[in-house]
């Protein structure tokens, strides 16, 4: 009997590379676990209020709410630089049972929140006001420029007696500057439907 130490040479290198993939996997997957860990550790759970159509002195409006439940999370990434820019796109739809929804109005929410060092205050831009919210008490702040929002579709009239209509409301939060999709904090949003960030109202006018 005689032993090929080419062959053992060559299972022994075999194993060597098992063995350095292994090790390599396992590096990915714990990097892998930190950056989850990271992400969750930063999440920050958002709650919105179902929206509400209303008449406005003959105007169609919608109204909703946003409201952080992790407060000290968001104090915390304000305090520390983090500019947030919060989107809201709000689009009406005249539904159709036969043929595809034809879109009736639309309008867009943008709000920016950030901190100022200087003055110790937190800083809130909202689309009705050509100042910003400022107030040194981060939930007052949200309260008041988030609590309620009321956006404008378009006149009442535009609704026909009879006529099924859909309103979509999608949300996200993110940080300003940054690339659609990209997000360097995670969002979490408390929503009937789980953790989508689009609510869908569906009427009969």
């Amino acid at each position: 009997m005689f032993f090929d130490r080419g062959a053992d040479t060559s299972v022994m290198y075999m194993k060597k590379i098992r063995h350095s993939r292994f090790r390599t996997a396992t590096i990915f997957l714990a990097g892998l676990t930190l950056l989850i860990f990271a992400a969750v550790a930063h999440a920050q759970t958002l709650s919105l209020l179902a929206p509400a159509i209303a008449n406005e002195n003959g105007a169609l409006t919608t109204r909703f709410g946003v409201t952080v439940v992790e407060l000290p999370i968001l104090k915390g990434e304000l305090m520390d630089g983090v500019a947030l820019v919060l989107k809201c796109d709000i689009g009406l739809s005249e539904v159709s049972d036969y043929w595809i929804d034809s879109e009736v109005a639309e309008a867009e929410f943008v709000s920016t929140l950030k901190f100022e060092a200087l003055t110790q205050e937190f800083s809130m831009t909202l689309p009705s006001r050509s100042t910003p919210l400022k107030n040194k008490n981060l939930s007052s702040l949200l309260k008041e420029g988030w609590g309620t929002i009321e956006i404008a579709l378009g006149p009442w009239n535009i609704l026909e007696r009879g006529q099924k209509y859909s309103l979509s409301l999608q949300t996200t939060m993110n940080e300003v500057g940054a690339p659609d999709g990209l997000m360097r904090y995670l969002y979490f949003w408390s929503l009937d439907a789980g953790t989508d960030t689009t609510f869908l109202l569906n009427f009969t006018y």
